[in-house]
């Protein structure tokens, strides 16, 4: 898979603290070949102007039975997170880690999310998961000296409102967008229709 920022082919439009973000993420990895670009934009779980709902209220308890089933079916592990945490920090490293990096360090992300449960908006709470799982910290911490990265990150959030974005993960080429849980067959579909 090529990363190209300059020249996105698909956009992906995701939340590191949506599991089924994670789950389109993983399927995505796996489906595209290396003649697809990806721009994955991180815009946050629920737009700015619905931001008081806590975490627990959005994912209950049975849904988070069957998202664990779903999860497994594409032999990935989650288990639900203990809050809501901002994705910001996260989010200003995605295109410093460049074409070659950015797909590990965003997997990376959402494991530390859902698997080990570490709160990803301290920074080095991120930066030492990032060095466990042998990911250059270094390229993070570029990143979160640098102002135009958090500005960045936070115009962002208001794709919610600008790109008509009304579910995340939401996945667009062109005009099409495929949006919600996103299943393997159904991805599969969406990206034939799109792109043969």
């Amino acid at each position: 898979m090529i990363i190209d920022f300059k020249n996105p082919t698909i956009k992906f439009y995701f939340s590191f603290q949506c599991p089924y973000s994670y789950m389109a993420w993983e399927m995505l990895k796996k489906l595209l070949s290396d003649k697809v670009s990806l721009a994955p934009i991180e815009i946050g779980l629920i737009p700015p102007s619905t931001s008081k709902f806590h975490y627990r209220e959005i994912w209950a308890e049975p849904r988070w039975n069957r998202l664990v089933k779903d999860a497994e079916k594409i032999n990935i592990r989650i288990s639900q997170p203990d809050k809501y945490a901002s994705g910001i920090n996260a989010a200003r490293a995605i295109e410093a880690y460049g074409s070659s990096n950015a797909k590990d360090y965003i997997t990376s992300v959402f494991q530390a999310v859902f698997f080990r449960h570490l709160d990803i908006s301290l920074q080095n709470s991120l930066r030492q998961h990032l060095q466990s799982e042998g990911i250059d910290s270094s390229v993070l911490s570029a990143a979160l000296e640098d102002p135009e990265t958090e500005k960045k990150a936070n115009d962002q959030l208001l794709l919610w409102g600008h790109e008509r974005i009304r579910m995340v993960p939401s996945i667009e080429l062109d005009e099409e967008r495929y949006c919600g849980f996103i299943d393997q067959s159904g991805l599969e579909r969406f990206l034939r229709s799109v792109l043969d």
